[in-house]
Order: C-alpha cells, then sequence, then structure tokens
C-alpha cells in the first residue's frame, strides 16, 4: 500500500526543521495555511509561541466571517505577524510579502476524516467537507480527487511554487512537543470544538469560540492599523460578494 505522502510531490518537515530555517532566514512574518479539522488550532497556538510570536498571533478566527480584501490589506499593512488561516484557498497566492515564511499543515487525510465523524456524531460539525467541495470548480486539473483532505493537499502541491520561503510542516512532527496530549487525553479531556489544554508545569486551558459572529476580539482588535474608510470599504466588499454566491474571495 502506498503510503499518502508518496502521492504528493512535497517535500516535508518536522516542527523542528521549520524552528530552525526560520532562526536562520530574515523573516518577519509567518503565514501558516491549513485546512478545517488537520490540528491548525494546536500547531498555530504551538508554533507561534516557539517562533516568539505570542503577542502577535492572529489565529484562524480573527479573519472569520471576513472578505479577502481584508486579510490582503492586513497582511500588506502590518508586519511582526503569525497568522493562521485555513480558507481563501484560491487567492493564496495573492498573498505575497517580503520577509515572510510561508507554512501549509500536511495532516493524514484519513485522520482529517475521521474527525469529520467524529464531529458528526457529537453535533459539532459545521460543513467543512462541502466547504472545500465549494473550491474545486476553481481547480479543474484536480477537481475530481474524491476525498475532500487530499484535494486540499494537492491544491498546496499547485500552490507552492507560486512562493518563496514556502514549506510543508506534518501535523505528526508535533507529537514531539511538550504541549501534545495523546488521543486518549484528548478523548477523555477535550469536550468541546476548539478547546486546547497545554500542559507545561501546571494545565493551562486556552478556548477557541466556535463562531466570533464576524466580531474582533478586543486585544486583537487593537493592534489593527485600519481606519475608518478602510473598514467601511471592507464591509460592503463582504456584503456585496457573499461567499454564498463564490468562495472565491472567502
Amino acid at each position: 500500500m502506498i503510503e499518502e505522502k508518496e502521492k504528493l510531490n512535497l517535500d516535508f518537515y518536522t516542527w523542528e526543521e521549520i524552528k530552525k530555517i526560520y532562526s536562520k532566514g530574515n523573516f518577519n512574518n509567518v503565514i501558516l495555511f491549513s485546512q478545517p479539522r488537520s490540528g491548525s488550532t494546536f500547531v498555530s497556538n504551538v508554533l507561534s509561541k516557539e517562533l516568539n510570536y505570542s503577542d502577535n498571533f492572529f489565529p484562524e478566527e480573527f479573519f472569520l466571517n471576513q472578505h479577502f480584501v481584508y486579510l490582503k490589506s492586513f497582511i500588506k499593512k502590518h508586519n511582526n505577524f503569525f497568522l493562521n488561516i485555513n480558507e481563501y484557498w484560491f487567492r493564496r497566492p495573492d498573498l505575497k510579502k517580503d520577509n515572510t515564511i510561508y507554512l501549509y499543515l500536511y495532516r493524514n487525510s484519513q485522520e482529517i476524516i475521521n474527525s469529520y465523524q467524529k464531529a458528526k456524531k457529537f453535533d459539532y460539525y459545521l460543513g467543512w467537507e462541502e466547504m472545500i467541495n465549494r473550491y474545486r470548480r476553481f481547480f479543474p486539473e484536480i477537481e475530481n480527487i474524491k476525498s475532500a483532505p487530499m484535494f486540499g493537499h494537492k491544491v498546496w502541491e499547485s500552490q507552492i511554487k507560486n512562493f518563496k520561503n514556502a514549506y510543508t510542516v506534518t501535523y505528526d512532527s508535533f507529537k514531539t512537543h511538550k504541549f501534545y496530549l495523546s488521543t486518549e487525553i484528548r478523548r477523555d479531556k477535550i469536550t468541546k470544538l476548539k478547546n486546547i489544554e497545554l500542559i507545561e508545569n501546571k494545565n493551562i486551558k486556552k478556548k477557541f469560540t466556535d463562531e466570533m459572529g464576524g466580531k474582533i476580539p478586543y486585544k486583537e482588535k487593537i493592534k489593527v492599523n485600519f481606519n475608518l474608510i478602510e473598514k467601511l470599504y471592507f464591509f460592503l466588499r463582504r456584503k456585496l460578494e457573499s461567499r454564498k454566491r463564490n468562495r472565491k474571495n472567502f
């Protein structure tokens, strides 16, 4: 049986290797691309700390319900940030910025599918597979790949060449990290979507809400350097170009 990684034309890195690459490069920013249920909440929290971005970490929820123009403008106007984003697949190549390292989180497709099934069983499934399927028409060469997570990996495979300083980091490599929780502990302790329990001397629980309703938490909001006119523009773009009609910009 061929291992899934062998079906992908990608080089895979551990988080330790990424940390070394980062330390040797002249990077101001980190952008982590991911797909739903790939472990990105845990990984982005851990890696942002490892790379010293604890005070400038913007999780995927930060861009929830925003139009692509908001994300693109944020990246253009700001520096010294760590972003995790798992949408905007079609527009990723438009996010080029100097002194930025681009990462993609790879997790085995079957593990992601298993996470879908678990979410459905416990009634917190948020339509991730359906969301991914709506990107297919933008990638006609690979749109017939049956597995939604594998389709996502192939999207990155087709895009990585568009970036300078782009790497694929494996979720499995984080199993060596001191904050990682075994499957058994996760099953016992984590009962809600987006709950992470990090262990370092004592238990520290970091919670994310399931839905931000388009609102930005105050502690992150004060770090955003947009004026009133820009904010109005973002609002209008989001209203005029609904994701229900087209996922191209979401």
